[in-house]
């Protein structure tokens, strides 16, 4: 990218094999949710109960206002709105939330597979950063069955977002940021990256200045939303910090140690960890991927579900552990097609572990001992390796 001057064209090719590779993803994951549910399956399917409050809202007055009226789904009005749209065109209610929901994910598995070209990965790992998203059930496989939710929606824009600041399109990434004031008030956390990405590159004034210029109107549509709509009852965000973090701390050497952890990332925690002398001073100069990712955990405090919030946590950290991977491969020069096939073996069976039909599982999913036993096995195994190999390569740096 020539600084100051306009980012260079998309590659088709990147387009089409980023494309290729989403839909592949998007029917592995749906192929199993329908094996078992069928597809477009119904809501009473689902063991789960934040779907009913969108579907509410998308039926308008033919819905049952106990539920459309609740906080905080009450002020995510976008997905609920272009599903009632939809609906009005001839299509159910379950199809248009089907249809949202894959063409959202679609569009957040294929802007990831660019972000992850821009930041300077080659195809071969930007398709294994794919995969590995791909399965991790909070990320893609859970909305295909809860597939009524604002979130598919939210992850695409806040994908495309961290794509649109790496490629300095300041206008795009405001029109993207009104819309997502209208999905999900998740989407702050993007203000957070670009804020500092900003700074480490061009004078505090300047970052701050340009980060109000993007983020003052779609702060005031949240605000005025939240006037605007009167909820059905208070949204006490103080009695769901103390709820939240008490159910925390009560399970934490229950199943919060793993769910924090491998239980919602897979292979790609012991890949974030591959380096641990270097954590430290990657962190300190990757500021700006961190900071976003923090913000979403502690968003954790008022959220009792786990593994779909951390998600919009993707954009952040994903490149982390794609760098430690090329690391790695640079320093053992062990074959890439093997490595990597065995990292994404190890997520697929992170994957299929993971429950997914059982009630509660949003909130409950247990720790699994063969997963972290799997992991640990291979962190210990690369850790070997990296001990035994013959030269030392410096890392590769980080793209700027």
């Amino acid at each position: 990218m020539n600084a100051g001057g306009s980012a260079p064209r998309v590659p088709r090719r990147d387009v089409l094999v980023g494309g290729l590779a989403a839909l592949l993803a998007l029917a592995v994951n749906a192929g199993y949710v329908s094996a078992h549910l069928g597809f477009v399956h119904r809501p009473k399917q689902v063991r789960e109960s934040d779907h009913h409050h969108y579907i509410e809202r998308a039926e308008g007055e033919a819905g049952r206002k106990a539920l459309a009226e609740a906080p905080p789904y009450v002020w995510r009005v976008l997905t609920p709105l272009a599903a009632r749209a939809l609906i009005h065109a001839g299509l159910s209610v379950n199809a248009a939330f089907y249809l949202i929901t894959n063409l959202s994910l679609f569009g957040f598995l294929l802007v990831l597979f660019l972000y992850l070209r821009e930041v300077g990965f080659d195809r071969a790992l930007a398709l294994t950063g794919l995969a590995l998203v791909s399965f991790m059930q909070g990320a893609v496989r859970w909305f295909e069955y809860q597939y009524w939710m604002s979130d598919p929606p939210c992850l695409f824009l806040v994908a495309l977002a961290f794509w649109l600041v790496r490629r300095q399109k300041h206008a795009a990434l405001g029109l993207v940021s009104v819309v997502a004031a209208f999905v999900r008030e998740t989407y702050v956390v993007v203000y957070v990256h670009y804020l500092l990405y900003l700074w480490k590159r061009r004078s505090w004034p300047e970052a701050l200045a340009r980060t109000l210029a993007v983020s003052v109107l779609p702060v005031a549509i949240l605000l005025v939303l939240r006037l605007a709509i009167v909820p059905n009852q208070p949204d006490d965000l103080v009695a769901s910090f103390h709820e939240n973090v008490a159910f925390r701390l009560r399970r934490l050497f229950d199943n919060q140690w793993y769910v924090l952890t491998l239980g919602t990332w897979g292979v790609l925690f012991p890949l974030f960890l591959l380096y641990p002398a270097r954590i430290w001073g990657l962190a300190r100069r990757h500021f700006d991927q961190l900071a976003p990712a923090l913000a979403v955990y502690a968003s954790l405090a008022i959220s009792n579900n786990t593994e779909r919030p951390l998600a919009y946590a993707v954009p952040a950290l994903l490149p982390a552990a794609l760098y430690n991977l090329r690391s790695f491969l640079a320093e053992t020069r062990l074959p890439a097609p093997l490595v990597v096939a065995v990292a994404v073996a190890l997520q697929a069976f992170f994957w299929w572990q993971t429950r997914l039909f059982e009630m509660g599982m949003s909130i409950y999913q247990p720790a699994n001992l063969a997963v972290a036993a799997a992991m640990l096995g291979f962190w210990i195994c690369c850790r070997v390796a990296l001990a035994r190999a013959p030269v030392r390569a410096a890392a590769p740096a980080a793209a700027q």
